[in-house]
């Protein structure tokens, strides 16, 4: 029986990287409400992020995303070849892409030159990925 693990490590890693990124931009957004500037004035604006707890649980969520899509990586690593999984990485800007638009707490704005560029990610991956037949 074939084992889904490798898969579902490559995955996993993916998944997390993307989660980590929406995570993370949604703790800057409450950060920009409340108007904290990382300008000159960093140690009071670092103490005003400490304090809310919003912004503290968004941050930490995508850190944490972040430290178990490596683990995942890594162990992904040990199964695949670099050339096959570093381009699998590219789902990852999808998933962002899809997460920014229709979460709404980020709500970006769909537009088809980004969808296009997307799709191209899209497209590329797949043909990274097409196995050949050994010439006869």
């Amino acid at each position: 029986m074939k084992s889904y693990r490798p898969v579902f490590l490559l995955l996993s890693s993916i998944v997390l990287s993307a989660a980590a990124q929406l995570l993370m931009k949604a703790g800057l957004l409450d950060i920009k409400l409340l108007n904290i500037s990382f300008g000159s004035d960093f140690v009071p604006a670092l103490e005003i992020v400490l304090q809310n707890k919003m912004v503290l649980q968004w941050l930490l969520g995508g850190f944490i995303c972040y430290g178990l899509s490596m683990l995942a990586w890594l162990l992904a690593l040990t199964r695949y070849q670099i050339s096959y999984a570093y381009p699998m990485l590219g789902l990852s800007y999808i998933l962002v892409y899809l997460g920014a638009i229709y979460w709404d707490k980020i709500s970006e704005v769909l537009s088809y030159e980004r969808s296009l560029g997307i799709l191209l990610i899209l497209v590329g991956v797949a043909l990274v990925n097409i196995k050949t037949r050994p010439a006869t």
